[in-house]
């Protein structure tokens, strides 16, 4: 048997697979301009998610306003006076005075949210008096969204504390501004327990919601679904980590 046909198939030149890579210099470079652009624009996709969630809590107010109403109390009761005029409270804690004549601090809301945070005197002791800053979240009955901001000081007075508030700011907010101050999560169950509440209340008055369950149901959905959606976010980066680990 000839073994030439043997011999050319061993000496014939191997061929380049077709998906081989062009030569480095054939292809386009990834200059570190590039690369900075590329990452700053994925990264945007935070911004969307943002909005998602600002569309969200603006449909949850909405499947709530029954309920919220049902157990809804004044912001400030009537006749409330302030504890220090506005203007000393800038001199003492370097406080902010904002918007403070809004129509609606006499009407019944719900508090979804709130922070505090400690005021140190800039002349006195801390040991004489102190203060401290409140910012809260309301959803009004109508379904606006509003935030409310006091100092609560106090002081020694012949050894006794005096201690009261003073409203520095009250305006409207929107469910995007909602969220760069205060938490999702826990805006959504103050949300939750008052769905509840509220149902609870509107029951024992006879004066259930005809469409509670058409509501609730769509609620419970929106509340699932973006629990689902977390969980699995949080898995999926949880996964970036150890990869990078």
């Amino acid at each position: 048997m000839s073994e030439e046909p043997k011999r050319s198939e061993e000496t014939a030149p191997s061929q380049a697979p077709a998906h081989s890579v062009a030569p480095l210099e054939d292809a386009e470079q990834f200059t570190p301009q590039m690369a900075r652009d590329f990452f700053l624009s994925v990264l945007d996709y935070g911004r969307e998610e943002h909005e998602a969630k600002a569309g969200i809590i603006e449909e949850l107010v909405d499947l709530l306003l029954p309920e919220a109403a049902a157990i809804a109390q004044p912001i400030r009761p009537k006749n409330t006076e302030d504890a220090r005029a506005p203007e000393a409270l800038e001199q003492q804690f370097g406080v902010t005075v904002r918007e403070r004549a809004a129509t609606w601090l006499q009407e019944p809301a719900v508090r979804l949210a709130w922070m505090t945070r400690k005021l140190e005197p800039r002349q006195s002791s801390p040991d004489q008096s102190g203060g401290e800053l409140r910012r809260e979240l309301f959803m009004l009955t109508d379904g606006r969204l509003v935030t409310v901001e006091t100092v609560g000081t106090w002081y020694l007075k012949d050894s006794l504390r005096v201690s009261g508030d003073t409203l520095v700011g009250a305006r409207e907010v929107d469910p995007e501004e909602v969220l760069r101050n205060y938490d999702f999560v826990s805006i959504l169950k103050v949300m939750l327990e008052t769905l509840f509440d509220g149902a609870a209340a509107l029951k024992l008055r006879d004066k259930q919601s005809p469409d509670i369950v058409e509501r609730s149901g769509r609620f419970f959905t929106i509340i699932a679904q973006v629990a689902v959606s977390m969980k699995e976010n949080a898995d999926q980066l949880r996964k970036v980590g150890d990869t990078l680990a």
